[in-house]
């Protein structure tokens, strides 16, 4: 695989829940790219309630890298629910995650099960 980007991203809607599922190698340099692919999915769709399912992704970013990703410009108009789901091995810096996101105007939670990360999106206004 070497130093590259090498990650599929499939969508779909699920009992009015979009649903993003991101698979592969994910690098730093690739970050903002698939950032701007899953904000067009979300536009195209119209929808409210996300859920990012992260578990089958490999990636090594840094808290800093993180940081960085949640705190960059909500596109205008994009006014969502996230909920992201992620191994065990990548929950260490979810709560960082949800406050830097929650300040930044992006209501986003991290769980490691689907079904609770979907009882949170539904109950969601």
């Amino acid at each position: 695989m070497g130093n590259k980007a090498e990650y599929q991203i499939a969508s779909f809607v699920n009992e009015g829940i979009l649903e993003i599922v991101v698979k592969g190698k994910l690098i730093t340099s690739a970050i903002e790219e698939l950032e701007n692919k899953v904000v067009d999915i979300i536009k195209a769709k119209g929808a409210k309630k996300v859920l990012v399912d992260s578990r089958a992704i490999n990636a090594t970013n840094s808290i800093i890298e993180n940081y960085i990703a949640v705190r960059r410009p909500i596109p205008t108009g994009l006014k969502v629910n996230v909920a992201f789901v992620g191994g065990p091995e990548n929950m260490d810096n979810a709560f960082f995650l949800e406050v830097t996101a929650l300040n930044a105007g992006l209501p986003l939670k991290c769980f490691t099960d689907m079904d609770v990360a979907r009882e949170w999106l539904k109950s969601m206004s």
